[in-house]
């Protein structure tokens, strides 16, 4: 193709959109490269996708149908004519599949072999006198090959995460590939009626009034609309056409503009509304986190309480105005430990001697069968077994397997252990 051309066909935005997503791809890669954990990141994203497009692409070449010369020749011999003269190195294998209904296509890659989908909603219309809008969806299609959109698409991938930016960059190349499609299936009838196709069907595509439609681009404006647009990898249809229209047949083509005024009124309010939302729910988090409301919450979907958690803390001044406040400093959780039980855990040697002179039971066995003393062991903790033996703690209390803290002791090889509840 003369550079001249190719340099006509692409949309003035999407060399601009690539260089920002590709930047911003290749810095979030390093990035994650510096670290074990990122490249274990990235090759678990590539593997994934491998795989799944592996699956998908397996299914599509066993059950969809492929054209070729026995299969459907006059149309493949079109296509292939478009795609040489459009200068792809590499004829795509081209499919067809049942959609339900749907109406769409697809280019894909796998394993350097190029293909090209497209819905039996769409091949529906060669049996209607449609075979150059079917050309147009497939030249559309070899487009994408054409400009590498489908190969760069695993480099830009982390860019496709940022809200807006991924998918400007999409509708970008969307324009482009209608240029192309247009331009090597030299009919633009043909590339309009096949978007007017994707907007109202394949039955009734041929009936609808190009020039109004286009005109929606003015009449149904506002936020959401331009929203919409912005969330989506393509553009509204009324504007692919009106792109058409002003690239091939600028003299004909009425020129019209978006509304931009309701935009910036919408977005002006999504803003401020943003902006009460946060700050009321700042409010809101601070109020519930000095009342306590997200401990005692947790508290209460794990079956513990605030004297538990006071433990937990190490705090023995909330311990001790919890116990003059009335609270049993013998309550258990939903695993049957006690306020001691989490306090030896967590080696909190203040609270466990703060509940022990209070008369907290150091012989209760949890759902697990485990004492305090049990648990000090476990954690090899000789400070708190100190403790504990300080007190009137039975070191021959056994669990189910008929095994004392003694025992474990001397299982785990914890010798001054042992031998500390051996003297005692």
């Amino acid at each position: 193709m003369d550079t001249t051309i190719e340099n006509q066909l692409v949309n003035r935005k999407e060399n601009f959109y690539f260089g920002v997503v590709l930047l911003f791809s290749v810095l979030t890669y390093i990035i994650l490269a510096f670290s074990i954990i990122g490249l274990l990141v990235i090759a678990f994203i590539l593997f994934l996708s491998l795989v799944l497009h592996g699956l998908y692409i397996g299914g599509i070449r066993r059950n969809g149908v492929k054209l070729s010369e026995e299969q459907f020749p006059e149309l493949y011999e079109k296509a292939l004519i478009v795609a040489k003269d459009m200068g792809l190195s590499k004829i795509p294998d081209l499919y067809v599949v049942e959609s339900e209904g749907m109406l769409n296509a697809f280019a894909t890659r796998f394993f350097q072999k190029d293909m090209v989908v497209l819905y039996s909603g769409i091949f529906d219309l060669i049996e209607k006198e449609g075979e150059k809008e079917v050309l147009f969806v497939l030249a559309h299609e070899f487009a994408h090959l054409k400009r590498k959109h489908v190969l760069i698409s695993i480099f830009i991938l982390p860019a496709m995460w940022i809200p807006f930016l991924g998918n400007a960059y999409l509708r970008a190349c969307e324009y482009t590939c209608d240029r192309y499609a247009t331009y090597y299936i030299q009919s633009l009838d043909a590339s309009i009626n096949a978007l007017l196709m994707l907007a109202i069907g394949k039955e009734l595509y041929s009936k609808v009034n190009h020039e109004v439609y286009m005109k929606q681009l003015q009449t149904e404006s506002g936020f959401f609309v331009w929203l919409s647009e912005k969330l989506s990898t393509h553009p509204h249809l009324p504007k692919r056409i009106y792109e058409l229209s002003t690239c091939y047949s600028p003299d004909t083509t009425v020129e019209l503009k978006e509304p931009k005024g309701r935009v910036w009124v919408g977005l002006i309010i999504a803003i401020i509304s943003m902006m009460i939302i946060i700050t009321g729910l700042t409010f809101a988090y601070q109020a519930l986190e000095k009342s306590n409301f997200f401990s005692e919450f947790a508290s209460e979907m794990n079956g513990s309480t605030p004297l538990i958690d006071a433990a937990i803390a190490n705090d023995v001044d909330k311990v001790e105005s919890l116990l003059n406040d009335g609270a049993d400093m013998n309550e258990m959780d939903l695993e049957g430990s006690t306020a001691l039980h989490w306090a030896v855990v967590y080696s909190s040697y203040e609270v466990a001697e703060y509940l022990l002179q209070a008369g907290a039971d150091p012989n209760t066995m949890d759902d697990y069968e485990l004492t305090p003393l049990m648990s000090a062991v476990f954690n090899d903790d000789i400070v708190m077994v100190e403790t504990l033996l300080e007190f009137e703690v039975y070191t021959d209390i056994e669990d189910s397997t008929g095994k004392t803290a003694y025992d474990y002791a001397i299982e785990n090889g914890y010798d001054e252990i042992a031998l500390l509840i051996k003297e005692n």
